[in-house]
């Protein structure tokens, strides 16, 4: 390895023991934090192996080779529970575990080798033909839950996403287009991983991908331990719930009648015009609710069933009819004025 690459990995060592530390054990940081501690943790051990694979020095450190090969494993699991505690921070439940599970099989497949370094020592200089098939299998296992994992927090982030729309007035949409980001990149750097493990001779895509996943997470972990709420959306425990009728149409039936939501929309409409609800950043549709003396079911109800949009545009709505009158009033206003 060229001495430049073997001073980035002793700083991307040290960076990652220090920035875990920090979002580990900082007093109140957020549980997105811990996981991204526990993730540089995993990256700054890796690193480290590696300089010892090139150093040729393994005997008193063959224990740390043959325990860290499958540390990858464990970036899916660790990239969902990321977004998921950054978007809800919901803190950590026991069935955080079955996660992990692919990353407990490469071990349990391939313990034999965790005692036994040297072999995947002989492998990186001879070839991966030297490899056990459960070695081979533990690998592609590897990459394949990185894969999924992708798509299941794809999948996460559009289904809350949505709910954010739904329920919240006044959210920032940056929030979900910088996870996505994060999730682009992502993707990008398990192609480059993959494109490493079929060109097995191509230095240059493995050590890109290694470099490149150490600037993602030092990055975001040294913006969460700066701000622990950066992702952190308002309470999404709560639900914004259409109920349709057996034909699709939502007004065929409810928990309310026809005549019982014409009338608490009414009331709303009159509550958001009288009292300019809807120049509150920070109105949500629980806030709304309890304004006007109803439940947020029934709240959300009368605005799907009767209005046929979700709480994010029925207030939005409202925003641009009163930034239009204004403009008609005031020729000379400025847009800036009215933000």
């Amino acid at each position: 390895m060229p001495t430049f690459l073997q001073y980035l990995y002793v700083i991307g060592t040290f960076q990652g023991f220090l920035l875990s530390a920090l979002l580990l054990f900082t007093p109140a940081v957020s549980h997105a934090s811990r996981v991204l501690g526990i993730w540089c943790a995993f990256l700054a051990i890796g690193l480290m192996t590696v300089l010892v694979i090139q150093s040729e020095e393994i005997g008193s450190y063959g224990l740390l080779l043959g325990m860290t090969g499958f540390f990858p494993a464990s970036y899916g699991a660790l990239l969902y529970l990321y977004c998921r505690h950054s978007v809800l921070d919901d803190g950590f439940q026991s069935t955080d575990l079955l996660h992990f599970i692919p990353f407990f099989s490469c071990y349990i497949l391939n313990v034999d080798l965790i005692f036994a370094p040297d072999l995947i020592l002989q492998a990186s200089t001879t070839g991966a033909e030297t490899l056990s098939v459960r070695f081979l299998l533990a690998s592609t296992y590897m990459y394949l839950q990185a894969f999924a994992y992708m798509g299941y927090t794809a999948h996460f982030l559009w289904r809350y996403q949505r709910r954010a729309q739904n329920n919240y007035a006044s959210f920032n949409p940056d929030i979900f287009d910088w996870l996505w980001i994060v999730q682009g990149f992502n993707l990008i750097i398990w192609s480059i991983k993959t494109a490493s493990g079929f060109m097995s001779d191509n230095i240059i895509l493995f050590v890109a991908g290694d470099l490149l996943i150490v600037v993602l997470i030092y990055g975001i972990g040294m913006a969460q331990w700066r701000n622990p709420k950066l992702f952190k959306i308002a309470d999404l425990a709560q639900k914004d719930s259409l109920v349709s009728g057996p034909g699709g149409d939502p007004k065929l039936t409810g928990a309310l009648d026809e005549s019982t939501r014409v009338s608490l929309l009414q009331s709303v409409v009159h509550y958001m015009k009288s009292e300019q609800a809807f120049l509150d950043n920070d109105l949500s549709l629980r806030g709304l609710a309890e304004a006007v003396g109803v439940s947020t079911h029934h709240l959300s109800e009368v605005l799907n069933q009767e209005e046929g949009q979700n709480f994010y545009n029925f207030v939005n709505n409202f925003r641009i009819e009163f930034v239009c009158g204004r403009l008609k009033e005031d020729r000379d206003i400025k847009l800036l004025d009215l933000g």
